[in-house]
């Protein structure tokens, strides 16, 4: 009977571990028996935005258009007033990413993407990569015995010079050149410029109307934000003050109020005549989505009023956003949340802001009913028309 047992616990432990390792095997395999599924996994992964990539746009556009480029080649030369032209025309509705990939036959490649970077460490990105754009032909080309031509450059756009020095030679700076580039490699980028739309490799469009059409082809496949994603119904309150060179927006204007004659959102928006307490009815509705509906853009780096008027990071102003008087990097992605008080401030750099955030009101603890001692809620009028409510 012992014998017998010790035999059937051998075979049952053979099965099992015969099973196991098929298993793990089977797993350990999976690449191997379905590789283009996990190569495009890999690519997509390659193709999402990273927190450090260099991006102009809408944080928040379900359209993502990305370019490798090197700032030697003549053709991505041609091709940045074709992208400052669409940048104009999508900023809203497309995110544009700006990657490096310098070429290993422009001598000068490298070089010039550390200086880009460089610039950047100091809000000057833009600045920098327009400046070697324009001036391709006087470096493109050229056999440079150190950087001295670069730090003219950084001179030109008023960077901090030995700042400059030491940062278009640090380690860090290279390793973050040297991430995009392998990124495109990965990627199978073997020439500039290269774009990738909405995660598929486009070729280079001929003209500004092909772009357009790409573009507009894109959009329309992309999925659109609906109530169902927004998640569940709520009703919350949150402060909000927004001063642009030390003038406040005054958002009880008109035109940014919501009615029932014309809702700006229904999920997320200002009423009743008091443009300092934004009223949010679904889970996740964002602060982007309030600007949005109003016709304001807002990122870290800009905001662009209805009217055009743009407010945006340079060597001497910045654009801050706190919550509850703590500086959040979310900007446009911030989910708002019940009684946060809410500060956009454009200004000089390093500007204490305490008088501003004091100045934020508190009315929102009335309306979620938080603060009885304070009294009753003011009286809100019901804003939607059909298939709304409050």
């Amino acid at each position: 009977m012992l014998k017998d047992k010790v035999t059937l616990w051998i075979l049952v432990s053979t099965i099992l571990l015969f099973l196991g390792a098929a298993f793990f095997f089977n797993r350990a395999n999976d690449k191997k028996t379905n590789p283009s599924s996990a190569l495009e996994d890999d690519k997509q992964a390659l193709l999402v935005v990273q927190e450090t990539d260099h991006i102009i746009g809408n944080p928040q556009a379900s359209v993502v258009l990305i370019q490798y480029l090197d700032f030697e080649c003549p053709v991505c030369a041609s091709y940045d007033p074709v992208l400052k032209q669409l940048i104009e025309e999508f900023d809203e509705q497309v995110l544009f990413v700006n990657r490096y990939f310098p070429l290993i036959g422009h001598k000068n490649a490298m070089n010039a993407a550390l200086a880009v970077e460089a610039a950047s460490q100091q809000d000057r990105y833009e600045q920098m990569h327009d400046l070697l754009f324009t001036k391709q032909s006087e470096w493109g080309g050229k056999q440079f015995a150190e950087l001295d031509l670069f730090l003219k450059y950084a001179q030109e756009i008023d960077l901090d010079e030995e700042k400059f020095k030491v940062a278009i030679v640090a380690k860090e700076t290279r390793e973050r050149v040297e991430r995009d580039l392998n990124s495109g490699r990965q990627l199978g980028v073997n020439s500039t410029p290269t774009f990738f739309l909405a995660g598929e490799k486009i070729p280079n469009p001929r003209n500004i109307e092909d772009f357009r059409t790409l573009i507009n082809a894109a959009l329309l496949k992309a999925p659109k934000i609906d109530e169902q994603a927004l998640g569940e119904k709520t009703h919350e309150h949150i402060d909000l003050k927004v001063y642009l060179n030390d003038k406040q927006l005054d958002l009880s204007q008109v035109k940014y109020q919501s009615t029932n004659e014309d809702e700006k959102d229904p999920n997320v928006h200002v009423h009743d005549g008091n443009g300092d307490v934004v009223h949010k009815h679904r889970e996740g509705a964002t602060l982007g989505m309030f600007f949005k509906s109003i016709d304001i853009s807002f990122d870290q780096n800009c905001l662009t009023l209805d009217t055009g008027e743009k407010y945006c990071n340079d060597e001497k102003n910045e654009l801050r956003f706190l919550v509850n008087g703590q500086d959040d990097q979310r900007f446009a992605n911030y989910e708002l949340k019940d009684l946060d008080r809410v500060l956009i401030n454009y200004g000089p750099k390093g500007e204490n802001l305490e008088t501003k955030i004091n100045s934020i009101t508190d009315l929102s603890c009335m309306y979620s009913e938080t603060c009885p001692e304070r009294g009753t809620p003011p009286t809100e009028g019901c804003v939607g028309g059909l298939g709304s409510d409050c």
